[in-house]
């Protein structure tokens, strides 16, 4: 064959196998000019492609894994780099009147103060308001009430809320409750470290709620301190994951480290002695708990006029010699007779009292020398005094209360 010939032949094959290329890539999407005029490349391509693939299988087969691990961290800590939770619990055991079944308070302006090295200090505050938190249902349960970021490495010194309002349960009708103590400015007890996670601080709040008006009218007081405890490692062990949920709750009494902090640091008053007479009254009151205690009021009840009075704390004070005990330990007697005002007499008296600090393991003699009248909340004054047989002295401070009883 001429070698023109082949030349024609071979140019003709050429042109047939472009055609078909272009066809090809017209079908396969691929414009004329991203053809890869050699084998080698496309084959690089193929590889390359091949590699993506297994890329994007790789990710798909471990992304739940990651994902699964997000929501775990989530879970549990909430946190930003270099933030952890800290978890404010409150817990409640409280001092009642006789006949009082709940006590709800709300609450607001929840902050703790902190420090930190090369920082600073301050106070971080919570968005959280609460109303009708029912402290009675807190007895020996501790509920989480908010959470809030910190930054790991701070000291917690200090938790600061208000006591906004209060009601009180009593023979099944709800009443108001005058708050004597709403401001409260709480030491954390040893200081709080803040961690990576989760971390909490445990409030015992400690009311005492009583009635200063009368039977058929009565006037209920609520006074409360309150001490902050930094929750251990191994109180979180158990409740690491739903410690930081508001509502949450748990039980505290069976748990070995809430028993050791209630022994060392609960407040608690004990009337040594006490002695009573027309014109003498004289009582001995020690501090045998773990903190310094701030005493109130003294009431004294003749055993002829109340049956009842024998409770550790009476249901109401009518008929008593009720005191207010002063800031230099003397007694000023509340005369308070049955009248429209008589409220708001009560509030204006146990504002002005700054009442008497009794420092941990010291005693005091509260003392007064005057006629004791016994006609607290009375219409009328009694113009006979039926004979005696015994006297049921009551102190009462801020969380805390004793009663003694006197033979005549």
């Amino acid at each position: 064959m001429s070698s023109k010939k082949n030349v024609i032949i071979s140019g003709f094959i050429a042109l047939v196998a472009a055609l078909l290329i272009i066809v090809a890539s017209m079908f396969a999407g691929i414009a004329p000019h991203q053809i890869q005029p050699t084998s080698t490349q496309s084959s690089s391509t193929i590889i390359t492609s091949s590699t993506m693939q297994t890329t994007s299988i790789t990710s798909s087969i471990t992304q739940p894994t990651l994902s699964s691990t997000t929501t775990q961290i989530s879970t549990t800590t909430s946190t930003h780099i270099g933030k952890g939770i800290l978890a404010i619990l409150f817990t409640d055991p409280p001092k009642l009147a006789e006949g009082v079944t709940a006590v709800y308070i709300n609450y607001s302006k929840i902050g703790v103060h902190y420090s930190k090295p090369n920082v600073g200090q301050g106070w971080v505050w919570t968005r959280s308001e609460g109303t009708n938190l029912n402290l009675t249902a807190l007895d020996g349960v501790a509920q989480a009430i908010e959470s809030i970021e910190i930054e790991t490495g701070a000291s917690i010194n200090l938790i600061r809320f208000n006591i906004t309002g209060a009601k009180v349960e009593y023979n099944d009708r709800n009443y108001t409750a005058f708050v004597r103590t709403g401001n409260l400015t709480i030491v954390i007890i040893g200081g709080l470290q803040v961690n990576d996670g989760v971390n909490a601080l445990l409030v015992d709040i400690e009311p005492t709620v009583f009635n200063m008006g009368t039977k058929d009218e009565p006037l209920f007081v609520l006074t409360a301190v309150a001490k902050g405890y930094p929750v251990p490692q191994e109180g979180l062990e158990e409740i690491r994951d739903k410690i930081h949920m508001p509502g949450f709750k748990f039980v505290l009494k069976n748990r070995m480290w809430w028993q050791r902090l209630r022994q060392m640091h609960a407040s608690s008053i004990e009337i040594t002695s006490a002695e009573v007479s027309s014109k003498l009254l004289k009582v001995n009151v020690k501090n045998t708990g773990g903190s310094d205690v701030m005493l109130r009021l003294v009431i004294v009840f003749p055993v002829y006029a109340r049956t009842d009075a024998k409770k550790y704390l009476p249901s109401y004070f009518e008929g008593a010699a009720v005191f207010l005990i002063k800031s230099d330990r003397t007694l000023e007697p509340l005369k308070l007779r049955y009248k429209q005002n008589m409220g708001e007499d009560v509030k204006s008296m146990l504002m002005i009292s700054r009442g008497y600090k009794l420092e941990q393991g010291k005693s005091v003699e509260l003392k007064y020398e005057d006629e004791l009248i016994f006609e607290y909340g009375l219409r009328l004054r009694s113009t006979t005094t039926p004979t005696v047989s015994e006297y049921l002295v009551t102190v009462i401070g801020d969380g805390v209360a004793d009663t003694y009883t006197v033979k005549v």
